[in-house]
């Protein structure tokens, strides 16, 4: 295609008649020629071919007032004739058309181009799976500026979202630590002995150095933690935005305005499909406004009418291009006998004995676009199933052309066959984004009250996928179907979208504004822990159907990936499209979960707690983690025979079974028995560490349910002095590995597991200790919270305090509950 250079005093219409072309022809091919009467010196236009070798010049210049008509000049035997093209789903009046040689080399030409845009999305989409991390440039956002400065897409409008600021796990780590330095500072060695009798001075000395190397050690490691940070990523950005009517898709009054992301101009969107007679083996595509100004440039273009002899080729399933052609050659000398202009000579390029593509699907098909039951036809032919069956070559690859099945990537590594024929892509069995899955990421509050996230196991949906260029289901026999060019969307966008329906979960994207859902996606969303990452034959558990009727529309909260919540139909875990089609990925779903899931869940929530030191999960509300919690309570102290059924109970019925608890007194003897049992079990595997309750280590147990478990064990035991509960408080008190644990315990020391003043929780376990001359129990106590609590290996935990007999203290415990009893009463009246 020729280069001109605009030189200055030049306009865009001299341009045009010193080139021969029309304006409108140079303005389809220079996307940045938005306004016809404004173009600047130094750009370089690309300009079409003219006609002149095939009879279309432009007529000479007259006046006004001259009412004279031009007539072309007779040229015998001028038009040669180079190939046939067919646009699928042409009518019979002009099934396809014959082209001169100017003519079909700038086809050819056009072909490539639009083959290289192909190819280029390709490229773009396996340097995004292979090579993209989190934060970097996604090159499918160039391809969608690329494509639609080439008018083949109109992206949505680019508006990026508000990003959602995040701590990293070092910066939350180091706020932990300020947490517990800040508490260590203000703690009085002394407050230990304040309620106990007589001499404690002695001890002094050495409980402030205990106290001091405690807080070197933290401080120290905050010091490491600090030379560490570093500066975080910039958080993803989503596409939302604009509308563009399916309908109106191929249409030639649909013109709309595009350019950048977000800078949109007037000009034709979309593609045309083609079969070119002389290259058979698969379907060409060329842009829409090429297309129109391609057969308007071209007088010589002859239009072929589906006579009776080309029927009956098509309907040879034999039968191949090269006996097609004759039959066309033959029906074009025909008519050039009656032509008043003379003969024509029909010179095709190399003619191929390959077999056609307009065999059964064409002979079949009537070529009626507008038919009120387009899914009842097995071959689609509209707007959208160009688009479509575009999108499916692009991704799938132009080299991987088959009439009835290929593969096709949607842009998470995820390959399945796909119906040419149909513009239909199946994927059955399939993994997205693959087989690994995508980090599942836990969004939680650090102690300076900042977001952060921990990467903990991985998600990853397995089912089927369906797309097709029809709006939802696709139905045989369904009334007034809908097309769409949602599905073509989702296959070229680099924002995937996904919204709960009756189908499941429907798919578009981000490469036409306003798409219409085209196409769906059913199967599970299934987890893997992290020790099982990486592993052949992994453990994943399905966690959550999506299936037809099973998802309801729920929005998902800003920057996080899940939320898990209960309501009067059960507990409900809400996914956003990130979780499915990973960064970038749009929209959101909820469905309710099983007994078995919500145990899954209910577990990994209980490690991720762990994992960060008991900071507050915001993808748990908090009415779902009270139902949690307690429901542990309830399962320790038999309350309730099946733990995992009441963890996915509905909201009322839970509270139902909450007011079925059994009385302190015997609730603390069942908890005695089930936590003895426990550590019995454990000193066989190898200690304190081991100690489990329904696989549940008590080391991960939360604090809220542990706090409920002291309160009960204490209470019951100031008032029956049974020897088991004291010795259950104390193997549940050792199980806790971190101060910051500790403290929550305390603070949960409640009947129901709420908030108290984790002081009177404190004096309330410290008046059970002995300080007699004999035992030394307060004082291991002390040097426990001070020197163990959170500084030792898990698998080396040690007692809290060493065991000695109730009766030898009973007398002393009395008085100490005597004289907390009046500190209370006098702080109350202060």
């Amino acid at each position: 295609m020729l280069q001109y250079t605009v030189q200055p005093g030049d306009t865009l219409s001299g341009i045009a008649h010193k080139h021969q072309v029309t304006v409108e022809a140079i303005q389809s091919e220079n996307p940045r020629i938005t306004d016809i009467n404004r173009i600047e010196a130094g750009w370089q236009l690309r300009i079409p071919a003219n006609d002149r070798d095939s009879g279309g010049d432009l007529p000479p210049p007259r006046a006004a007032s001259n009412n004279e008509t031009f007539e072309p000049e007779c040229k015998v035997c001028s038009d040669e004739y180079a190939d046939i093209i067919h646009v699928t789903g042409a009518t019979d009046d002009q099934w396809c058309l014959a082209l001169p040689e100017s003519a079909a080399e700038e086809l050819y030409r056009e072909i490539e181009r639009v083959d290289e845009l192909m190819a280029a999305f390709k490229a773009a989409q396996s340097k995004a799976e292979n090579d993209q991390t989190e934060g970097d440039a996604d090159p499918r956002k160039a391809w969608l500026q690329q494509a639609a400065e080439e008018g083949v897409i109109d992206p949505e409008p680019e508006q990026p979202e508000e990003p959602v600021k995040r701590a990293s796990r070092t910066a939350s780590l180091i706020a932990q630590l300020n947490e517990q330095i800040a508490w260590y500072e203000a703690f009085d060695p002394g407050y230990f002995w304040s309620f106990a009798g007589g001499d404690d001075a002695k001890r002094e000395a050495i409980l402030q150095a205990a106290k001091e190397k405690r807080l070197q050690l933290l401080r120290s490691e905050r010091d490491a933690l600090q030379a560490q940070l570093a500066p975080a990523k910039p958080a993803d950005k989503g596409v939302i935005g604009g509308s563009i009517k399916a309908k109106d898709f191929l249409n030639n009054s649909n013109r709309v305005e595009v350019g950048t992301l977000g800078q949109r101009r007037k000009t034709e969107v979309g593609i045309v499909e083609i079969m070119v007679f002389s290259r058979p083996g698969r379907w060409y595509y060329v842009r829409k406004r090429f297309y129109t100004g391609f057969v308007r440039r071209y007088a010589s273009i002859r239009s072929i009418k589906k006579t009776r002899s080309i029927s009956q080729a098509l309907s040879n399933p034999s039968a191949t291009a090269k006996e097609l052609i004759g039959k066309i050659r033959d029906d074009i000398a025909a008519d050039a006998a009656k032509s008043p202009i003379g003969r024509i000579e029909v010179k095709f390029a190399q003619e191929q004995s390959s077999k056609h593509l307009l065999g059964e699907e064409h002979s079949s098909f009537k070529w009626t676009l507008d038919d009120a039951n387009p899914a009842d036809r097995r071959f689609q032919a509209s707007a959208e199933a160009h688009l479509m069956r575009f999108a499916m070559q692009a991704s799938a690859g132009i080299n991987s052309f088959d009439l009835s099945k290929g593969e096709v990537d949607i842009g998470a590594k995820a390959q399945a066959s796909m119906a040419l024929a149909e513009a239909e892509v199946k994927l059955s069995q399939v993994f997205v984004p693959n087989e690994a899955g995508w980090d599942c990421r836990f969004t939680y509050r650090n102690r300076d009250g900042k977001l952060s996230d921990l990467a903990f196991g991985a998600f990853r949906l397995s089912g089927e996928i369906t797309l097709n260029c029809f709006a939802g289901s696709r139905a045989s026999g369904e009334a007034n179907v809908r097309l769409s060019t949602g599905a073509a969307s989702f296959l070229l966008s680099d924002r995937k979208k996904v919204a709960a329906t009756g189908v499941g979960l429907s798919l578009s994207g981000n490469a036409f504004a306003g798409a219409e859902a085209g196409g769906s996606v059913s199967g599970s969303v299934a987890w893997l822990h992290p020790d099982e990452q990486f592993r052949k034959n992994a453990n994943w558990k399905d966690l959550v159907k999506i299936e037809a009727g099973g998802t309801v529309a729920a929005g998902v909260g800003a920057g996080l990936d899940f939320e898990l919540t209960v309501s009067s139909d059960g507990v409900f875990f809400v996914g956003s499209g990130r979780l499915v089609f990973g960064p970038g990925a749009s929209g959101s779903f909820a469905t309710v979960i099983d007994a078995e899931a919500a145990w899954t869940l209910c577990q990994t929530v209980y490690d991720v707690l762990d994992e960060t030191d008991y900071s507050y999960l915001s993808n748990v509300s908090k009415e779902l983690f009270t139902q949690w919690y307690r429901s542990l309570y309830m399962g320790l102290t038999r309350t309730v025979s099946d733990l995992p059924e009441m963890l996915a109970a509905p909201r009322e019925a839970f509270k139902a079974a909450w007011k079925t608890r059994q009385s302190k007194k015997r609730e603390a003897a069942i908890l005695a028995q089930q936590i003895l049992q426990a550590g019995r079990r454990a000193q066989g595997l190898g200690g304190l560490a081991r100690m489990e309750y329904e696989g549940i280590p008590f080391a991960k147990l939360p604090p809220e349910t542990l706090g409920m478990i002291c309160h009960t064990l204490v209470a019951s035991f100031v008032d029956s002095f049974e020897e088991d509960q004291e010795t259950a408080l104390l193997l549940v008190l050792s199980t806790i590995g971190s101060w910051r644990k500790f403290f929550e315990v305390l603070e949960h020391m409640s009947d129901d597991g709420e908030k108290v003043n984790p002081v009177v929780s404190l004096e309330m376990i410290v008046a059970l200790l002995d300080d007699s001359l004999g035992s030394d129990q307060l004082s291991e106590f002390y040097h426990w919270v001070l020197n163990d609590l959170g500084t030792i290996n898990r698998d080396q935990l040690t007692l809290a305090w060493t065991k000695a007999p109730v009766a030898t203290k009973k007398k002393r415990i009395i008085a100490k509950l005597e004289h907390l009893d009046e500190a209370r009463s006098a702080r109350n009246l202060v």
